[in-house]
């Protein structure tokens, strides 16, 4: 039984930067674990690199519902560049004895923020799955799995030329409810979007997210370290943490009570200025 971890890297070679700080980071907490990129750019580090052709297709996160089926492991744990490992995820490959794939639920109810793919078929209580971390299984189901969700893809952007891009999440939403795959549904802490809101209970093992296609360890490292101050249940939005506390001797009252609360990499005046200038450039090249 092969395993091992994948990663793809395609359309803007800004994104290998995050790519060496994700793999160094997961050589560190799992220095035997094998490590495939799928790059349409030069690429070096601690993996073995597949040089792709890009597609003519013209959105990028097609490329992922495009080659995460080109894994040469049996099961295999996908991961998106802006993905941090702060500890060993050995239990996803072992959920795959029992389970053709495994990922978390969006925290948002769907990202078809425009309702440009409308799917009245499908119960607004299935909810879209994240894609930025996904453990699979080579098996019929993944491959049927993977392939509906690359052709509704294809279809949509044939039908959509030249549109802004829609994102990955809802094809494969489609695929999966009117598919065959045995999806299982991971707890927030394998895929921790810490930049934006979501539930704990237990150790952060993977973060989600960047600033400015920066993952400094320090940084990195800080907010996993605030993120598992606490391991009871507890919840994070707007770069606090709470958990709840009961209080009170003669009747029992439930608070939250703030665990830790993070800082942007940067001192928030550093970070205005340097969105001005990126909007006077984005107004300078229009």
């Amino acid at each position: 039984m092969t395993r091992g971890a994948i990663y793809i890297v395609t359309r803007d070679a800004v994104y290998l930067n995050l790519l060496r700080a994700s793999v160094e980071q997961l050589k560190r907490v799992m220095p035997h674990l094998p490590v495939t990129v799928f790059s349409e750019f030069p690429a070096e580090g601690s993996f073995d690199v597949v040089r792709i052709p890009p597609a003519p297709e013209s959105d990028g996160f097609f490329d992922k519902a495009r080659l995460i089926g080109e894994s040469p492991y049996e099961q295999t744990v996908f991961l998106d560049t802006d993905i941090y490992v702060v500890r060993p995820f050995d239990e996803l490959f072992s959920m795959l004895d029992r389970f053709d794939c495994a990922m978390t639920h969006e925290e948002y109810l769907d990202t078809d923020w425009d309702n440009r793919y409308p799917q009245p078929d499908i119960p607004s209580s299935f909810p879209e799955w994240n894609t930025g971390v996904i453990a699979y299984r080579r098996s019929p189901a993944t491959v049927s799995l993977f392939s509906k969700w690359q052709e509704l893809y294809r279809e949509f952007l044939s039908s959509h030329p030249g549109e802004n891009a829609l994102g990955d999440q809802p094809f494969l939403r489609v695929a999966a409810y009117f598919g065959e795959a045995r999806i299982a549904t991971l707890s927030r802490e394998y895929n921790c979007k810490f930049r934006g809101q979501g539930c704990l209970s237990g150790p952060v093992k993977l973060l989600h997210g960047h600033v400015k296609f920066q993952m400094k360890r320090s940084y990195m490292d800080g907010i996993a370290g605030l993120m598992n101050r606490s391991l009871k249940s507890r919840v994070y939005v707007g770069r606090s943490i709470y958990e709840q506390q009961v209080v009170g001797r003669l009747w029992s009252l439930r608070k939250p009570r703030k665990v830790a609360s993070f800082p942007e990499p940067l001192p928030l005046w550093r970070l205005r200025v340097r969105g001005l200038k990126e909007l006077l450039q984005r107004k300078l090249a229009a």
